[in-house]
């Protein structure tokens, strides 16, 4: 992704929105470090403002910054990785049983707007679209809720696992079957039934992480290798 000059919204979202996308989208690899000085003049921005956003991204489990070396790509292992998945699931399935007694018609109806611009995203193959869409749905049931704080909770669980995620929404077939999986969560929250939603939602987070598995394993056994190989030229 080639960034794009700041020019409306505040300085500090839109700085914060183009990098959060650039690491998600894969534009640095594990644990590499960011280019500062590249990013102020892609951004035309100066540092102080771009090392705030860093800041924030370190907080949201994406960057590590680290004295002297950078803010670099942070790498999650696959233990860290399935207790975050495992948290989600829970929080999802437990806000399912909110949601169906809370839930308004305009929530209600904005969960099937998001889901049928998913499926646009989906028939043209829109991954970055697909992908944002599908995590605003999972929040928007949450926020269904009516939890601040489960809500709170979720969104960071999910940021802090957002890159990983993105990397393996690159088959179809996943694609195919998490439709199939929305498209029964929403029938269970419009028909009331909160066991039948909670354990979709449970469902479908195990099957993220199986998805995921492989990945986050690969990656972290890579990027340990790396670490130690670069240890040892020092």
């Amino acid at each position: 992704m080639k960034a794009r000059k700041i020019v409306r919204r505040s300085l500090h979202e839109e700085i914060l929105e183009q990098i959060r996308e650039m690491i998600v989208e894969g534009r640095w690899g594990p644990r590499e470090i960011l280019p500062e000085m590249q990013l102020t003049e892609e951004l035309g921005v100066s540092r102080t403002p771009l090392r705030e956003a860093l800041k924030v991204l370190s907080a949201e489990g994406l960057l590590e910054v680290r004295p002297r070396s950078g803010a670099q790509i942070r790498v999650l292992s696959p233990e860290e990785t399935r207790a975050l998945f495992e948290a989600a699931g829970m929080i999802e399935s437990s806000s399912a049983r909110l949601a169906v007694d809370r839930a308004t018609p305009a929530q209600i109806a904005r969960i099937e707007e998001l889901h049928r611009k998913m499926l646009v995203a989906y028939e043209k193959g829109r991954r970055a679209d697909y992908f944002d869409l599908n995590q605003r749905i999972h929040m928007a049931i949450v926020g269904a809720a009516g939890n601040d704080v489960l809500s709170e909770l979720h969104a960071g669980l999910l940021m802090r696992m957002r890159r990983v995620r993105f990397a393996c929404t690159n088959r179809a077939e996943d694609w195919d079957l998490a439709i199939e999986e929305h498209a029964d969560m929403l029938k269970a929250l419009k028909d009331k039934n909160a066991d039948q939603l909670a354990s979709q939602l449970d469902h479908h987070m195990e099957k993220g992480w199986q998805r995921v598995r492989d990945f986050v394993r690969d990656e972290y056994e890579q990027s340990q290798n790396s670490a130690v190989g670069s240890s040892a030229l020092e």
